[in-house]
């Protein structure tokens, strides 16, 4: 409600601003930063405007996931206790002693990953992209404070949601991925600034729009591949090319902008994992001066993980395959955000929620990118 009030009183304040504008500084450009997709191709949102021809922008950006996910969380078979015998795939078998078909997962870790990022103005409508990341994986930091949070709105840490946090250690790397019974990855070695798969991307926007029409842009991108894949490489890279596309709409309503964006993403070596995603992004922009903005932003995807002929809406019952099937239900993350653009210097910033709670997205994450442009 406070925000609501601040934002009307902006609104009245600066009435000079309203005009019929298609584009602003743009949507939160953050990509899906669940663990597992780390090492593919993920669409980011993105303006619908593009840099002038001869323009050039260059950023570094950060983005700080806290994930944590243990699908044996129900039947107590990973707690302290297995973490630190060290993790077998054994822990992975139901109560009986059964292979369960399909994923399995316990992931316990905060990953950063930190991207160079340069952009270039071909010509007036025509955009070009090379992005860079280099990641981290390890324990973190924000445990203790992701639990409070849960306790102070009366979400209990041994239940499914707050996702069995409370049965394991707080700040620890563990990242486990079991598929039909083996692993697929299997690690508790932190890692620091690892490079990844670099991307390339072109932007071209097809119409400004105008007083009725939006403005539509076609936004491609393209990950190379790289076939070193030894030790925490394989964790980054997935050794295949991706590439994906973004349909960009935009349409100005005095100092609100709305952005919405359906895409795809073909991954070329899935690992097991999907081979396709299906995504689609909207964003809220609100105008507070020429130079800055909020941001409310909501993206929606497929899962990573395939589905299975399990029910995918089970999560109560002893059938551990059935309920692990909730891992292949869509993801649906909201993000608030600030951006700031003045003459040469430009910045982002805000954080990342995942409320579908189905085990297969980052629980949180903060973000932050600042760049130069001339």
């Amino acid at each position: 409600k406070i925000l609501l009030v601040f934002i009307i009183i902006v609104d009245l304040k600066n009435l000079a601003l309203a005009g019929s504008r298609n584009s602003g500084l743009g949507p939160l450009e953050i990509r899906p930063q669940f663990i597992v997709s780390q090492p593919f191709l993920a669409m980011s949102p993105e303006n619908s405007s593009t840099l002038k021809g001869g323009e050039s922008k260059f950023s570094l950006g950060i983005e700080v996931a806290n994930t944590f996910v243990n699908t044996q969380g129900p039947t107590g078979q990973i707690t302290k206790k297995e973490v630190n015998r060290g993790i077998t795939v054994e822990d992975f078998l139901d109560k009986e002693g059964n292979t369960i078909s399909g994923f399995s997962l316990y992931l316990d870790a905060e990953t950063r990953r930190k991207k160079l990022k340069y952009n270039y103005g071909v010509f007036d409508s025509l955009e070009f992209k090379l992005e860079i990341p280099f990641l981290s994986f390890d324990g973190g930091s924000m445990d203790s404070s992701i639990e409070s949070v849960h306790s102070m709105i009366g979400i209990s840490n041994f239940k499914q949601g707050g996702a069995y946090r409370a049965l394991s250690e707080r700040n620890k790397y563990d990242y486990y991925v079991v598929k039909d019974g083996e692993f697929v990855f299997a690690s508790n070695q932190i890692f620091y600034n690892v490079r990844g798969e670099p991307t390339i991307g072109l932007k071209w926007n097809l119409s400004k729009g105008g007083n009725v029409m939006p403005a539509l842009t076609l936004k491609l991108s393209y990950k190379f591949a790289n076939s070193d894949r030894v030790g925490e490489q394989k964790l980054i890279r997935s050794g295949g090319v991706d590439w994906g596309h973004y349909l960009i709409f935009s349409k100005g309503f005095k100092n609100w902008i709305v952005y919405f964006g359906d895409g795809k993403t073909r991954i070329g070596k899935n690992l097991g994992f999907a081979s396709t995603l299906n995504h689609q992004f909207m964003t809220l922009e609100y105008r507070i001066e020429e130079e800055s903005s909020f941001i409310f932003q909501t993206v929606s995807q497929n899962s990573i993980f395939p589905e299975t002929a399990a029910n995918s809406r089970s999560t109560v019952g002893e059938n551990q395959e059935q309920r692990n099937s909730n891992l292949s239900v869509a993801t649906s993350v909201s993000a608030f955000g600030y951006k700031y653009f003045s003459g040469p210097i430009f910045w982002e910033t805000g954080f990342v929620q995942d409320y579908n709670n189905f085990g297969n997205e980052t629980d949180f994450v903060l973000f932050l990118e600042m760049g130069v442009h001339w």
